[in-house]
């Protein structure tokens, strides 16, 4: 149907000018600029004043119609970017006219270079290649990263006719806001206004972009006594993103299994390592980031130390009884080791390095009991003095003592005052103490208000199952004139009272007889009034012989 349309136009452009034209003589080509996408078919029409019309082309021709001056051509197959067309006619000579055929292809691919893992503030490349398009010069190339626009490239001064490799590249420098972007590579063939608007897009590509500046830093001290654990920290600060960091550790060249987190920009490696072989080992963080790898590294003396064992051959002595103390190590050791035997203020005994046994003897005394012997092991690593020891208390038995700072020999008391009489004595086990006054057993620590009757000499013992020890306390009471005083006054008190007490007592005696006295003479008058006078009056002198 589009075939005779065009032998339609065609056909009838041809009459048309063929009734409107001069009887001079012509040849004429329409399209005179015709456009065909490469490999395609193109209908032509050639028209003259004179007959024997044809048409020269490289290209298979078909003649579809012809009419008087006229002739229509089917050019199929249309591949050679250089061929020309050529219509001519014999009018008394030789009559040509000539066409020039564009011919276009759409890209056959678009595509972009992959573009490596970046590290910020880094140069990258991003390229785009665009092959088999034409004309070249009716292209243009753009290249976005998001929505911006990176590049838009022109072709105008491209003259070559043929389809052939266009690439397109842009220098950017990585930033950190680059990461998960999409990159694009877009084509425009622009044919109008004889031909179509052509676009087409590549497959995206995403940026992966990674800021990794600083250097990792490793936490774990420099020494780690073997068979024990020591927790180890690996940190990347400031790293983006911090979530893809990857975290590898080795100590003594063996992988080591960690924890890892992330906190803002900052990731973290967490571990704990142990090591039973003594030397120096490599502790090993390996930090990789997109394209970036760091190490951070140090060096860990593992180290071991005997264990300290400590022998009393005595732990329970009596005065003066010789009793050896024995310091020995026991187990795995790092050369350059040594031995002490000490107490709590002193060093009694040091042995040569990597000596293992060490021995000191004491003779007991008193001021031993509870003295606390100590077996020290030590090894200087890297500076540092690292130890380990053992402990043991000695008892020393012994028999009571009495001193004056717990017993004096004379103490001094006010009277009236309130206080208490205090003995004690030294000795292990703790003796008892027992004191006594005018024969009578004591009470010591007794509060007491003192009176004069306290005053004189005490006799006190202190006994426990070695020995005993005695001591005569004489104690001083200090008479108060006020005491005295007041005690005089509660004494006259008390025998004025007295006194009153007897003297109302006899009164009222007195009385209770006289009134018994005439009552019972009174009765006798009623008898014998000779007896009864007599005897009342030898009654009432008994009674008062008898007060």
């Amino acid at each position: 149907m589009q075939r005779f349309l065009t032998f339609f136009l065609l056909a009838s452009g041809s009459w048309a000018f063929e009734k409107g034209a001069a009887k001079e003589d012509f040849v004429r080509i329409s399209p005179e600029n015709p456009m065909v996408q490469f490999g395609g078919s193109l209908v032509l029409n050639c028209s003259a004043s004179c007959e024997n019309i044809g048409l020269e082309t490289a290209f298979t021709k078909v003649l579809i119609g012809e009419g008087p001056g006229w002739k229509a051509f089917n050019l199929s197959n249309v591949d050679h970017w250089t061929a020309n067309l050529l219509c001519y006619a014999n009018c008394e000579g030789l009559q040509t006219a000539r066409a020039t055929i564009t011919i276009y292809k759409p890209p056959e691919s678009i595509k972009l270079d992959p573009v490596p893992e970046m590290e910020v503030g880094k140069p990258y490349n991003l390229t785009c290649w665009v092959s088999g398009v034409a004309p070249i010069q009716n292209l243009t190339v753009t290249l976005l990263k998001g929505a911006e626009q990176l590049l838009v490239k022109t072709f105008e001064h491209h003259t070559e006719p043929e389809a052939g490799p266009v690439a397109v590249s842009h220098r950017i420098i990585a930033q950190q806001s680059d990461h998960n972007k999409t990159v694009t590579c877009q084509t425009s063939l622009d044919l109008r206004p004889r031909g179509p608007l052509l676009k087409n897009t590549s497959h995206n590509i995403s940026l992966r972009s990674f800021d990794f500046a600083g250097a990792p830093q490793l936490h774990a001290d420099l020494s780690l006594e073997a068979g024990t654990k020591m927790k180890v920290t690996c940190d990347a600060p400031q790293v983006s993103p911090a979530e893809e960091a990857m975290f590898h550790l080795w100590f003594a060249r063996r992988p080591v299994t960690f924890n890892t987190s992330v906190m803002g920009d900052e990731a973290s490696a967490q571990a704990v390592v142990t090591s039973s072989s003594v030397g120096e080992h490599e502790l090993i963080c390996t930090v990789s980031l997109g394209p970036v790898t760091k190490n951070a590294k140090k060096t860990v003396n593992v180290f071991a130390l005997p264990t300290p064992v400590l022998q009393v051959d005595s732990a329970e002595a009596v005065v003066n009884q010789a009793v050896n103390i024995t310091c020995g190590a026991d187990g795995n050791a790092s050369p350059g080791f040594k031995m002490q035997i000490r107490d709590a203020a002193n060093i009694l005994a040091s042995s040569n390095q990597d000596q293992r046994f060490l021995q000191h003897a004491v003779i007991t005394q008193e001021e031993d009991n509870g003295r606390e012997f100590i077996c020290r092991v030590t090894l200087i690593v890297d500076g540092h003095t690292e130890e380990r020891r053992i402990s043991q208390k000695l008892t020393v038995f012994y028999g009571p003592q009495i001193e004056d700072s717990n017993c004096p020999r004379t103490l001094t008391w006010k009277e009236g005052s309130l206080t208490s009489f205090t003995c004690s004595a030294l000795g292990n086990p703790k003796p008892t103490v027992q004191c006594w006054k005018d024969g009578r057993p004591y009470n010591i620590g007794e509060p007491q208000v003192v009176q004069r009757e306290h005053d004189g000499i005490y006799h006190c013992n202190a006994t426990n199952q070695y020995g005993s020890d005695v001591r005569d306390v004489t104690l001083h009471v200090e008479f108060s004139q006020s005491i005295g005083l007041i005690i005089g006054c509660i004494l006259a008190v008390v025998a004025v009272v007295a006194f009153v007490t007897v003297i109302a007592y006899k009164i009222y005696y007195h009385n209770q007889r006289i009134g018994t006295y005439y009552l019972w003479r009174r009765g006798k008058q009623q008898q014998s009034p000779q007896a009864v006078g007599n005897s009342a009056e030898q009654s009432f002198l008994n009674g008062n012989a008898n007060v």
